[in-house]
């Protein structure tokens, strides 16, 4: 028994654009530059094409997109320590926003400035206490 031509041709359609979907995909994750706005998300130098955390930001944003709410769940029981599954759906979702690394590690943060001086002094430096 042979399929339907009409049937074979929808199937075939339908898994070209299924892989050419995931190619997209992986495409965007791997080989596109960041944008503007993921960047300045990221807390990064204008410029900076691959800033660090940029491929963990998108996995999240397809994780946020895609993902159905049992997934939080399935993650939350995949993970060694007692998560909930709101904590890993909030933990996805500031990923996604571009909170990826720790304030001190960004390379423009109001925090990495603060530690910074702006007198030149040879030697070791004192806290002065009131």
């Amino acid at each position: 028994m042979k399929i339907p031509f009409t049937l074979r041709l929808v199937y075939y359609g339908f898994r070209a654009a299924v892989r050419a979907g995931l190619l997209f995909l992986c495409a965007w994750f791997l080989l596109i530059p960041a944008t503007a706005q993921e960047v300045t998300a990221l807390g990064a130098k204008d410029g900076t094409t691959y800033p660090a955390g940029l491929r963990m930001m998108r996995s999240a944003r397809i994780v946020v997109a895609v993902a159905p709410p049992r997934a939080y769940e399935l993650i939350a029981m995949a993970l060694p320590q007692d998560i909930s599954p709101f904590m890993v759906q909030i933990a996805m979702v500031q990923m996604a926003a571009g909170n990826v690394l720790p304030a001190s590690m960004r390379e423009d943060s109001a925090l990495a400035s603060e530690f910074e001086s702006d007198r030149d002094i040879d030697g070791p430096r004192f806290i002065k206490v009131d």
